[in-house]
């Protein structure tokens, strides 16, 4: 099983991005993050931001676990600050049918 949290953004601050880069290696070290995109976007189809981050987790759980730490959610403060754009916690293909089940996806005005 493997779950997934994407950024996709734009860069306000380029001068800070290798301090965001510091300050979260060794939170995804103690979550087990594996960064598996890091990368320039160029849209083949709709519209994306210039920039994309992927971890990729062992599961759900732990992805949904290392976003909503305390250590990431001040970290979170801080990228929010230097870039602008969305995440999303996403499952690998084999946990989407339990969390539909749970109404994890349900959008609830």
């Amino acid at each position: 099983m493997s779950s997934y949290v994407i950024f996709n953004y734009k860069i306000l601050d380029r001068s800070k991005i290798d301090e965001l880069t510091e300050r979260v290696i060794p939170i995804d070290k103690k979550y087990g993050a594996e960064v598996i995109v890091g990368s320039p976007v160029k849209s083949v189809e709709g519209q994306a931001l210039p920039n994309m981050v992927i971890y990729k987790f062992s599961d759900f759980e732990l992805a949904k676990k290392w976003y909503y730490s305390k250590e990431h959610q001040e970290i979170l403060v801080f990228r929010q600050a230097i870039t602008e754009g969305w995440a999303t916690i996403i499952p690998g293909v084999d946990e989407v049918d339990k969390l539909v089940e749970t109404g994890y996806f349900d959008c609830k005005p």
